[in-house]
C-alpha cells in the first residue's frame, strides 16, 4: 500500500502543479476518491479490481479540462458603423464622450415625450449602444 500511496500522491501533485487540476470539481473529487479506494482495494489483495479502479480514477483526473468556447466579438460592420455615426451626426473618429453627448442632444429632441416617435428613439439608443460597444475605451 505504501508504494501505491506514493504513486497516487505523486500523480496528484503532478496534476496540481501542471495546472490540470485547480480547484477540484465534483467529478474530480469523485475520481480522486475512486482512485484512493481502488488503491486501498489493491493493497488488500485484489490488485485487478483495485488497480482498475485506481487507474480509471487517475485517467479521469489527468484528462485535459474542457475549455469553454470564448465568445468572439461580433465582426465590426462598416455599414452599421456608418449608419450609427450618421444618425448621431458624428465624424468617423468620434470619441465615447462625443457619442454620449450626441445621444443626449438627439434623444432630448426625439423622445416620444418630447413629440418624437418611439421607433426613432429606439434607433438612436441602438446606435449609441453599438458605437459605445465598438469604440476603444
Amino acid at each position: 500500500m505504501g508504494l501505491l500511496g506514493i504513486v497516487l500522491g505523486g500523480w496528484l501533485c503532478w496534476l496540481i502543479l501542471t495546472g490540470r487540476m485547480g480547484k477540484p470539481s465534483g467529478g474530480q473529487i469523485a475520481a480522486l476518491v475512486m482512485a484512493l479506494v481502488g488503491g486501498a482495494i489493491a493493497a488488500r489483495g485484489r490488485p485487478v479490481i483495485g488497480g482498475g479502479m485506481a487507474m480509471a480514477g487517475l485517467a479521469w483526473l489527468s484528462r485535459k479540462p474542457r475549455v469553454a468556447r470564448a465568445t468572439q466579438p461580433p465582426v465590426q460592420d462598416d455599414a452599421r458603423l456608418r449608419e450609427s455615426l450618421d444618425l448621431l451626426g458624428l465624424p468617423r473618429d468620434a470619441t465615447r464622450a462625443a457619442v454620449t453627448e450626441a445621444h443626449r442632444r438627439l434623444i432630448a429632441r426625439t423622445h416620444p415625450d418630447a413629440g418624437g416617435t418611439a421607433a426613432l428613439a429606439r434607433n438612436i439608443n441602438a446606435a449609441r449602444d453599438y458605437l459605445l460597444a465598438h469604440l476603444p475605451q
